[in-house]
């Protein structure tokens, strides 16, 4: 059996390990004890990695398949740590490894926004910085918009706060389509940059309005702003390639 090692096992890795343990032996890194024995009870071998500790760096990267998805939020010299695991020397022995971006790296301006858009001013520096360090060093980097799904719901911490642009449509993907993405380019040996993100494009607005009547908090408040962008993300270069998003309604998530 194939190994398979998760860095940064926050709600989306967690997920992906709970899919993928039937079929690999998982690995997984935490930052900290606190969620090493919630890992454990899962059947998952689990180890501590931040910035400051990287005794098992070595044991971690002794694997088949590799997923690298941490916040640059949580990190003091987010592109440093990255170095440090890029650069060791197990990364070159491994088969395939996909690294979690986001549609961030895109411009915040009206648009359609694919993988061929070249880039010269992302809205965030640290994640267009990240992609450049990892990109020739990576086999899939996953662009991904907005994550939705279980607990995660569009515009719940938005309650009671107010809301600029409310006509601005939203770019969001599934949790579950991100795990499916993820199974898809391992089965079918596919490399390559894709943004993940769904079709639908509903208004902050609406979707907000939605939610907030469907899992009962309090609505936004929406400001009187007659201006919005229609920031469109394309998530359909890997459909092109067989890949089928399952959900695409964002009024019917769960």
């Amino acid at each position: 059996m194939k190994t398979f090692t998760i860095l940064g096992t926050g709600w989306l890795g967690f997920e992906l390990a709970k899919a993928l343990k039937n079929d690999y032996i998982l690995k997984v890194s935490s930052r900290n004890e606190e969620k090493i024995k919630m890992y454990e009870e899962e059947g998952l071998s689990s180890y501590i990695l931040n910035e400051n500790y990287l005794d098992f760096l070595d044991d971690l990267l002794d694997t088949n398949y590799l997923f690298v998805n941490f916040p640059p939020s949580k990190f003091d010299d987010y592109l440093g740590f990255l170095e440090k695991i890029y650069s060791h020397k197990k990364i070159k022995d491994i088969e395939k490894i996909i690294f979690i971006s986001s549609t961030s790296v895109y411009p915040n301006i009206e648009g359609f926004f694919n993988e061929d858009f070249k880039i010269e001013d992302s809205s965030s520096k640290i994640v267009y910085e990240a992609e450049n360090l990892v990109l020739s060093r990576s086999d899939v980097i996953f662009r991904v918009s907005a994550l939705v799904g279980a607990n995660r719901v569009s515009g719940r911490r938005l309650s009671n706060k107010v809301v600029e642009y409310p006509k601005s449509v939203i770019n969001f993907v599934h949790r579950n389509d991100v795990i499916d993405a993820t199974k898809f380019v391992i089965a079918n040996n596919i490399d390559g940059v894709f943004n993940l993100c769904s079709k639908e494009h509903p208004t902050k607005e609406d979707l907000y309005f939605f939610n907030s009547k469907k899992f009962y908090f309090d609505s936004p408040i929406f400001s009187d702003n007659k201006e919005f962008l229609n920031r469109i993300i394309d998530g359909s270069k890997i459909e092109k390639l067989g890949f089928l998003y399952k959900h695409n309604n964002a009024f019917d998530l769960v």
